[in-house]
């Protein structure tokens, strides 16, 4: 895992001492190693950088920028040498299929490397290269002969790749910070209001939107084509999730979904490094490291995991994982004072808003296991997969509700019950029920909460736009559509993925999930809705898939967040008097915000809802006094 870097600009030569400053600002994400090369051509001046953080062949030859010498097929990994290229690459992520592809093409190498894997088969493949990668990665390719960049991101968006672009220098990095380093443009005046009501709305801006104006997130599964001659940029979506089309064969599934579990654990450990694993006691975790036993020695695998005080805490569950399993296990119980010494240093690793607040016990497991490994497993995306959330199971429920009659469900939707915002059960919750199932599908999420929520419109057309694609995509099935939506949108490539990678990376660390296979988001698609999830039950197929993997209960234990009880730290007096009082900051930005956190939230801060808000604010203003009010790009 690695920082890339660079820039193009049409008006005047790029500098080496700029690329420099942008691998210095990311150098967390790779301290082992470090280059730079410049293009001067007529027309326009490119500079690529990357620092890294050594995985795979830790000698000199998987040093990047990369490029390879197409007549001579000769792989140069010496910045001096690098003009002898016809394609450079700077690249941070892992193709696990690697060894594979080396021989399902009948490449010679030279590195042990993935790096020159890609740029092998980017030479005989173009840009449809990328279909055959099984891996994460964010990318740019340096194409001399055809003048044009070629980046990519992987399908899921496990890794970032953010980009600037004002029609004359187009500037890229691993992170918003690399590329503050070179662009000024953290002004107040350059803020993107419609990002700030996405945060808000949202908790995360979800790509292509970035908090600054002219500036983007490449979104996942997306290759960008940059014509250096036309300074045209294009970009498209090179996979496609398949449609819903379940299996009703639960043996064939069953045996499938292990076949897939198993491949995917065991490419995933594939490293000059040593690999350790997440491990919160959760089914998704815990059955990570259950696999992990056919491919390594239990007793000398490294597991990290956090604990909570009180009714957060899933330690007793950790302790059955690790009794049962025998690993070198790493435990930290995490304080309320662990967090208030880390609130300066989150601002600085989330250079853009970011309101998922279990990003701070996550810096710190990340932290303790750098101590022991370079490469750790985790369990992200199953619940994704298979149907792990509470707002699955309610889709479920409400795609019954929906095959009532009409007439019954306006009827419903008119009892005369006062709402509840706490969400206790009462006949408001059978109401919201008839309410919602008259709502157009593809509207679900831009009008089924009203006026006690922030919902912009910038918030409904994305929601709705992004609805449509994944009702074609789960066939209408409210239930389906809801867990497709947050495997491709909502809970995972802005916002999920943003917290493991920034968290991880800030502390030289590379994670990797064996869930977020690519070949799982397609097996999911066969599996019919009623096998992952009922009215109650979370997970079905997956309980199957793993049962002998396990101990039972972990095997049948519910869902539970990794959640610190931070939301009652924030809101302490302290806190919330500081939120009072720079709450203002909004004003200028975004009027209509302002108010609503004036008039709605303050005088309703008891309510979970505006709890969230309050909690959302609070990291907006920390994120804006780093960034905005005074500027440190360092640690």
């Amino acid at each position: 895992m690695c920082g890339i870097n660079g820039i193009v600009r049409f008006s005047e030569n790029v500098l080496e001492e700029e690329i420099k400053k942008m691998n210095d600002t990311i150098r967390h994400r790779g301290p082992d190693d470090e280059g730079v090369c410049i293009f001067n051509t007529e027309n326009y001046s490119i500079g690529l950088g990357h620092v890294r953080l050594a995985i795979l062949d830790l000698s000199e030859k998987g040093h990047q920028p990369m490029g390879y010498n197409i007549e001579n097929d000769k792989i140069i990994y010496r910045d001096d040498e690098l003009y002898k290229a016809d394609i450079i690459i700077v690249y941070n992520g892992e193709v696990y299929n690697y060894l594979e592809l080396k021989e399902r093409y009948n490449l010679e190498t030279e590195t042990g490397t993935d790096t020159e894997i890609i740029l092998k088969l980017y030479n005989k493949l173009g840009y449809d290269c990328v279909k055959e990668f099984n891996g994460m990665w964010a990318f740019c390719i340096y194409d001399k002969r055809k003048n044009i960049l070629f980046c990519s991101r992987d399908r899921l968006g496990v890794k970032p790749f953010y980009y600037y672009w004002d029609e004359n220098e187009f500037v890229f990095s691993s992170e918003l910070k690399g590329i503050l380093s070179v662009k000024k443009i953290n002004k107040k005046e350059n803020i993107n209001k419609e990002a700030v009501e996405l945060y808000f709305a949202l908790g995360f801006i979800p790509s292509p939107y970035c908090i600054y104006k002219n500036t983007f997130k490449l979104e996942a599964r997306q290759n960008l084509i940059f014509d250096l001659n036309k300074k045209e940029i294009k970009k498209y979506y090179y996979w496609e999730l398949p449609k819903y089309n379940p299996i009703y064969d639960k043996e064939k599934l069953i045996e499938e979904g292990k076949k897939l579990l198993y491949d995917a654990v065991k490419i995933r450990m594939r490293s000059d490094v040593p690999v350790g694993a997440f491990l919160s006691g959760g089914l998704d975790s815990s059955t990570v490291v259950g696999v992990m036993r056919e491919f390594t020695d239990l007793k000398k695998l490294h597991t990290f995991s956090i604990g909570f005080e009180g009714k957060y805490d899933e330690t007793p569950y950790i302790k059955i994982v690790v009794d049962y399993f025998k690993t070198n296990h790493h435990h930290y119980y995490f304080k309320e004072e662990d967090f208030e010494k880390l609130i300066d240093k989150y601002s600085w690793i989330y250079d853009e808003p970011f309101g998922d607040y279990s990003g701070f016990p996550t810096y710190k497991v990340s932290e303790m296991a750098k101590q022991f490994v370079t490469v750790v497993l985790s369990g992200d995306g199953g619940d994704e997969i298979f149907g792990g959330y509470l707002n699955h199971v309610n889709g479920y429920r409400m795609d019954f509700i929906r095959k009532l009659p009409k007439i019954l469900r306006i009827l419903g939707s008119k009892l005369p019950v006062k709402k509840n915002l706490n969400g206790i059960v009462n006949l408001y919750l059978l109401k919201e029920a008839f309410r919602l199932s008259l709502i157009n599908p593809e509207k679900f999420y831009a009008e089924s909460i009203k006026e006690e929520a922030i919902r912009p419109e910038i918030y409904k057309k994305w929601t709705t736009e992004k609805m449509k694609y994944c009702l074609i995509k789960g066939d209408n099935k409210l239930g389906e559509s809801m867990r497709i939506f947050d495997l491709l949108y909502n809970t995972l490539p802005d916002n999920f993925l943003v917290k493991v990678d920034r968290s991880s990376m800030a502390n030289a660390l590379e994670v990797r999930s064996p869930f977020l296979d690519y070949r799982f988001a397609e097996f999911s698609q066969k599996i019919p809705t009623e096998w992952k999830i009922d009215l109650f039950k979370t997970k079905k197929l997956m309980r199957e898939i793993i049962k002998d993997i396990l101990p039972e209960e972990i095997v049948n234990r519910g869902k539970q967040g990794f959640t610190p009880p931070l939301a009652d730290w924030i809101l302490k007096e302290k806190y919330l008097n500081e939120i009072f009082e720079k709450v203002e900051i909004l004003k200028e930005i975004d009027y209509e915000l302002y108010r609503f956190f004036k008039e709605k939230v303050f005088k309703n801060k008891e309510q979970s809802l505006y709890r969230n808000y309050l909690i959302r604010l609070f990291l907006f203003i920390k994120w804006w006094e780093r960034w905005i009010d005074m500027v440190k790009l360092s640690k």
